[in-house]
């Protein structure tokens, strides 16, 4: 910057320290620039997520973390048009813990978790997630999987038990 000036204002300290303040200045906007297309992406986007959830009319809960509330921003935008079985599978895969299939069961909408075991972390918000997608004459299901004993068949002792890690018992591999 100040190659583009006059000689002899090179040198004055004003001028030096005025330039330094606003090359600091340029410098952190290139920053935000260069930062730019990660904010046009829901999985990336951080400094603009709250005009994003303002923008699509979603508060965040308090205490979330950037990825609940991204993820609950994914949705709320999947969420729009006609509710169709698709939508709603499509809505529950933008939920980041995943591993869930949508079925329309018996004129109610049953919501499968197919993932890990147990009762999933952050199921508030795919639960209001997919409220705004269901009509409400619509009831909703939610089906969890779990361990059971009868599941345990194939071990015979505690000593294979132990051998064995959560997802084994499940009929998995690791």
């Amino acid at each position: 910057m100040l190659d583009n000036l006059p000689v002899q204002y090179r040198k004055d300290p004003w001028i030096m320290a005025l330039a330094a303040a606003v090359e600091a200045k340029l410098a952190g906007q290139r920053g935000e620039i260069a930062s730019l297309p990660q904010q046009m992406s829901l999985d990336t986007v951080s400094w603009n997520l709250p005009v994003e959830e303002r923008v699509a009319g979603i508060s965040p809960a308090p205490g979330a973390s950037l990825e609940q509330r991204r993820t609950a921003l994914k949705a709320r935008w999947r969420s729009s048009g006609k509710a169709t079985l698709e939508q709603i599978q499509t809505v529950a895969d933008s939920w980041r813990n995943g591993a869930v299939e949508a079925a329309f069961t018996e004129g109610r909408i049953v919501v499968r978790f197919v993932g890990p075991f147990g009762i999933p972390e952050d199921l508030d918000s795919l639960k209001a997630a997919l409220e705004l997608v269901i009509p409400a004459h619509l009831a909703m299901e939610y089906r969890f999987r779990y361990l059971l004993i009868r599941d345990l068949h194939q071990v015979k002792t505690l000593a294979e038990m132990e051998q064995l890690t959560l997802n084994q018992f499940a009929g998995g591999t690791v």
